[in-house]
């Protein structure tokens, strides 16, 4: 949509609020919202989809008439909008959420073979009282310092105290809306040879997919998700704490939506399998984990099964956190003319 499009649907906007016309200002929006997004490009970047005007106005009418269907319109075609995304050649964000072990990172670090551009990392041991807490700390410390070679930049995200797996992850995706996809994997997983090649390979960063490494029960210990994907059925939800549940859930709310492909790679299943004989090292480690773990994966799996689960929404969570990150040397030029204000007293 041209500048000049705009400018003219803005002005018939402030016309129609001065004659008080909100019967005509609402058939207006419908036809700017449908302008709008029929004329974006089929993969449109952030710049294409930005729109202060529209996004103003549709508000600002909401505010005043109490009519939710312009806005609500705007929010379904924003949810057919495929991410604008480049094939990657190294793994575009590698995240991992670590509470302790840092031998078992180094092994994990030790096992890519592919090159990365960004690895994510969050710090739930923080007041853990973890006896390895401090030797992770100066690893994570290290690795900001001096990425391994084949890694472009690390990132260490340190929370007040322990956020969760599903918390971490979260924090992993949303930090980062710009990766074409997101391999997501806990601390105690190695990769076998010639994986994360293959992962490049077999995801379609601007369809909604979702790749597991390993297969049930273990799905979520190391998964490939690109932002269509969670952007359709939103972040995982953090009621489950510390760990355990998260992925029933998500699996669930994955397999409900019909958009999703659930990719299912048994030749590199096999051999991750084969290369993880175990599982759930960090809590293995410690006897107060495995104590402390019985009692709340009992009040995870009561969440599971509530119905308030249910009640909470999620979709449209990638869209919006890419749409509202704050670029300051892309930010757009003043308007030329003010700012849209309310008309109606």
């Amino acid at each position: 949509m041209s500048r000049l499009e705009q400018t003219r649907f803005a002005r018939n906007y402030l016309t129609c609020l001065e004659r008080r016309d909100l019967a005509a200002a609402r058939s207006l929006l419908f036809l700017w919202i449908k302008t709008y997004f029929s004329t974006l490009p089929a993969a449109p970047s952030r710049c294409d989809l930005t729109n202060p005007d529209l996004w103003g106005c549709l508000a600002q009418y909401a505010s005043l008439s109490g009519d939710l269907s312009p806005v609500e319109d705007f929010w379904q075609r924003l949810d057919g909008v495929s991410p604008h995304s480049r094939r990657p050649t190294a793994i575009p964000l590698l995240g991992i959420p670590i509470l302790n072990r840092p031998d078992l990172l180094l092994r994990l670090l030790e096992s890519l073979d592919h090159p990365v551009e960004t690895l994510a990392i969050v710090d739930n041991s923080i007041a853990s009282g973890l006896p390895d807490t401090d030797a992770l700390s100066r690893l994570l410390a290290q690795l900001e310092r001096e990425p391994p070679a084949g890694i472009g930049r690390v990132r260490v995200a340190r929370p007040f105290a322990n956020q969760g797996v599903a918390s971490s992850w979260n924090a992993i995706l949303t930090s980062f809306p710009e990766a074409p996809f997101a391999l997501l994997v806990n601390n105690d997983v190695a990769f076998a040879p010639g994986v994360l090649a293959q992962v490049i390979e077999r995801i379609e960063p601007s369809r909604p997919q979702f790749l597991p490494l390993l297969p049930a029960p273990q799905e979520f210990s190391a998964f490939a998700i690109t932002p269509a994907a969670w952007n359709r059925v939103g972040l995982f939800d953090a009621n489950f704490h510390p760990a355990y549940c998260e992925d029933l859930d998500y699996a669930e709310r994955l397999r409900a939506c019909e958009a999703i492909a659930w990719i299912t790679p048994d030749d590199l299943q096999s051999v991750q399998l084969r290369a993880n004989p175990t599982a759930s090292a960090t809590i293995a480690s410690d006897p107060r984990l495995e104590a402390c773990n019985r009692t709340t994966f009992l009040l995870n799996s009561l969440w599971l099964h509530s119905q308030r689960r249910l009640e909470q929404p999620h979709r449209g969570s990638w869209i919006r956190r890419w749409l509202s990150q704050w670029d300051l040397d892309s930010a757009p030029p003043q308007a030329a003319e003010a700012p849209v204000e309310a008309v109606l007293p």
